[in-house]
């Protein structure tokens, strides 16, 4: 799919203007990293205003990458990618006219991108640093509104709230009046929040959007055992004495000390574990998987498990790292995201279209902002109370 030479100017103006909003600004720095521009046909009476345009567009990056270079700084766009753009806009100009390629599928541009998304009564906000805590003896702490500080004592550990909205536990001194009885704590996020835990052993584990770990406060015996439900990041304290396993989807993850990401939504295609740094096995039924770094195990609906090389693990942790990434994503896959994290219905009209997206859009603004950068692919959307209504 296109973006034509309108909606990107759209863009650019928008960037020599300084009125362009980050997420509008990662979308144009992707554009000038990741595409080259292809030709299309513009009427005649078009070429002078698109010429004036072009002109405007080439001063305003020559002078910015200009003072970005008198200033040494470290600029977010590749420089000899900035004038290959640049330069490719005024020579298809002068021309005919020029667009960008959003994704593989190839079809006509919108009309217009400006009218492609109604405005909403009332925005949704991204989502945040929410939790609450499960304690064994049936208490539930809500953690975005809990002080900082110790927040209970669960068996040999204490669990304590930290000024950063983080949760440590740390497990007391083994003495022999210790108790010999495991507890467990569960820490969930809603739709639309999320949350970070030090387990008592040093392992730390991201815990996504609409997430549930249940893990013991202190762990005892040969084996450190938690399980999950629906995507966690883990970054497991390593211990050759006691392997580490995460029970979730109908599978079993057994590592030693590991960083890797687990994917078990239910409403997603397949569970997905995604290996950054060591080795972890991967176990479902009687079929077993060693994943190497960069290697992904992904098991469908019919219970087969196999491995995916060669993965691209910056679109795996975008979540962590407070970004939505797509590459070649369906508009499925897309929205799935975007419902789980501001916390609404996805309600299509229509069937869905083929098209695959590629880009970036930050995860800390408003649902109409980000969609507001996805009708640059032509598709309209509509907030409606907690619905988003995608035609």
């Amino acid at each position: 799919m296109y973006m034509d030479f309108d909606q990107l100017t759209i863009l650019v103006e928008k960037y020599l203007d300084g009125t362009i909003t980050p997420a509008e600004e990662q979308v144009l720095h992707d554009w000038y990293r990741n595409n080259e521009p292809q030709e299309v046909i513009w009427p005649a009476d078009h070429l002078g205003e698109k010429h004036r345009i072009g002109v405007r567009m080439l001063e305003g990056l020559h002078r910015d990458i200009h003072t970005m270079e008198t200033e040494q700084r470290t600029i977010p766009l590749r420089r000899n990618r900035v004038w290959m753009a640049a330069a490719a806009v005024i020579g298809l100009v002068l021309l005919s006219g020029a667009a960008w390629l959003w994704s593989n599928k190839q079809v006509s541009p919108a009309p217009d991108s400006a009218a492609a998304v109604t405005p909403p009564v009332a925005d949704l906000l991204p989502a945040g640093n929410k939790a609450r805590l499960l304690l064994s003896d049936g208490r539930t702490l809500t953690l975005d509104s809990a002080g900082n500080g110790l927040l209970a004592e669960q068996g040999n550990a204490s669990v304590k709230k930290t000024g950063q909205g983080q949760l440590i536990y740390q497990a007391a001194a083994t003495t022999g009046n210790a108790s010999t009885t495991t507890i467990y704590n569960t820490i969930s996020t809603p739709q639309g929040g999320t949350y970070t835990v030090t387990l008592s052993d040093g392992t730390k584990v991201w815990l996504n959007t609409g997430t549930a770990l249940k893990y013991p406060t202190a762990f005892k015996g040969a084996t450190r055992n938690v399980e999950l439900k629906g995507e966690a990041y883990f970054e497991v304290a390593a211990d050759a004495a006691r392997p580490f396993t995460v029970t979730g989807g109908g599978q079993i993850i057994r590592v030693l000390g590991t960083h890797f990401n687990i994917n078990t939504y239910n409403n997603e295609p397949a569970v997905k574990t995604t290996l950054l740094q060591g080795s972890v096995k991967v176990i479902q039924g009687d079929q077993e998987l060693l994943l190497r770094p960069g290697e992904q195990s992904l098991s469908t609906a019919n219970g087969t498990l196999h491995v995916k090389k060669d993965i691209d693990t910056a679109e795996v942790m975008a979540w962590k790292n407070g970004m939505f990434q797509f590459n070649e994503a369906d508009i499925g896959t897309v929205m799935r995201q975007i419902g789980r994290w501001y916390d609404v219905a996805v309600v299509f009209n229509g069937k869905l279209p083929d098209d695959h997206f590629r880009g970036k859009i930050p995860r800390n603004v408003n649902a109409s902002e980000a969609l507001q950068i996805l009708t640059l692919s032509g598709i309209k959307f509509k907030i409606d109370g907690r619905r988003i209504i995608v035609n």
